[in-house]
């Protein structure tokens, strides 16, 4: 079943995004992106693969977002052992997210979206406010999203509920 997109307007920029509505069972949307070192990061690189914890974070450097990748690297390893990466995006720019990575000791891909393609495609923007949603997606081996869960601003993640699906889907 395809998924349902919506043409938006972003009227500051006069930019049109194409919001998804990305629900459980459907395909991810493939991207690349580059991370934090400038690196090029694919999701088709971990089908078949690996299960992929991908989380969208509105701002680095703010309270909410330090903690939620701070929370994030600290499972890191638990994640790891079970065949499974973290990553995490924004539309932060790459300088950015090296500055983050660097400061919170992230191993994980932190990918700039600062163009703003793939958050859209998976509901992850304020297409109002040009920033990404607080969001954690689980997507298994097979590029399916096992999990979503869209977070209110300010809030911090539970991070524990994504893990328990990267556990069931070992």
């Amino acid at each position: 079943m395809p998924n349902s997109l919506t043409r938006i307007e972003r009227t500051n920029s006069q930019k049109w995004y194409r919001m998804a509505e990305l629900n459980v069972g459907d395909t991810a949307p493939g991207f690349e992106l580059e991370d934090q070192n400038g690196k090029k990061v694919r999701l088709s690189d971990y089908k078949g693969k690996k299960n992929v914890l991908f989380a969208f974070f509105p701002f680095a450097f703010s309270p909410v977002c330090t903690n939620e990748l701070g929370e994030l690297k600290e499972k890191e390893d638990v994640v790891l052992k079970l065949d499974a990466q973290v990553m995490a995006a924004s539309v932060d720019s790459t300088w950015t997210q090296r500055a983050f990575a660097k400061e919170l000791g992230v191993k994980f891909s932190i990918l700039s979206d600062f163009g703003k393609k793939v958050a859209p495609l998976y509901g992850s923007l304020y297409e109002d406010k040009g920033f990404t949603k607080r969001a954690i997606f689980v997507i298994d081996k097979k590029g399916k999203v096992a999990y979503k869960r869209m977070y209110e601003p300010g809030t911090q993640p539970d991070i524990e509920e994504a893990l328990a699906i990267v556990k069931r889907l070992k």
